[in-house]
């Protein structure tokens, strides 16, 4: 009985694990979903639009509908950067006070905006507990340049790594994915005149 015991323990101690391992910190978006997304909204024109939720810079349809890349500015969330469907927040950053939420609304991951560390994962309204030693790799920061410009977002030992914001000192400011430093996959150019240009930066290895 005391093996038999042991034994439901191991297994259920290694799919723990397994469940774990699975974990992502937020959803991978293939990039053919991300194109066909594009591919939709590209010419979709920017401009301002306000919601009991807050008011939103970015892509909207003809007829008015927020589609595409932008920005709320919310009570409730504070500044969410990211893509939208219909009004619907789809990915992105939730950037409010205290903490920055990256991912979905039903699979992001939570850091402490005081310290830069992650505190948890959150997928279907469970919470997950992180390894002592993930904080040591994954942060959230804000990294000022000489130039005046600005990083905002994910780092990994240091570099922008992950989903951050790039404002330029000239007012602009660019939403994206990076890798070791350099911009990755599909984003958005916000410019001071209003316009949004969306982009798509390729690796050394595509």
């Amino acid at each position: 009985m005391k093996r038999l015991f042991f034994l439901i323990m191991l297994v259920s101690s290694v799919a723990a694990n397994a469940q774990f391992a699975r974990l992502d910190k937020y959803p991978n978006i293939p990039t053919q979903y991300d194109a066909a997304f594009v591919d939709f909204v590209k010419d979709f024109a920017s401009g301002v639009a306000k919601s009991s939720y807050g008011q939103y810079f970015g892509q909207i349809t003809r007829e008015r509908n927020i589609y595409g890349f932008g920005a709320y500015y919310t009570d409730q969330d504070g500044v969410v950067y990211g893509q939208y469907r219909l009004g619907n927040f789809l990915f992105g950053i939730k950037m409010g006070v205290q903490t920055a939420k990256v991912g979905s609304n039903d699979h992001y991951i939570c850091y402490d905006l005081t310290t830069g560390d992650p505190l948890y994962i959150s997928k279907n309204g469970d919470k997950y507990s992180l390894p002592a030693d993930y904080g040591q790799n994954y942060r959230f920061e804000s990294l000022t340049y000489q130039n005046g410009d600005k990083y905002v977002g994910e780092t990994v030992n240091g570099k922008r790594e992950g989903v951050g914001i790039y404002y330029y000192n000239n007012g602009n400011y660019y939403y994206g994915k990076y890798l070791n430093n350099e911009r990755r996959g599909f984003g958005a150019m916000f410019f001071t005149n209003n316009t949004i240009t969306i982009q798509y930066w390729k690796g050394e290895d595509e």
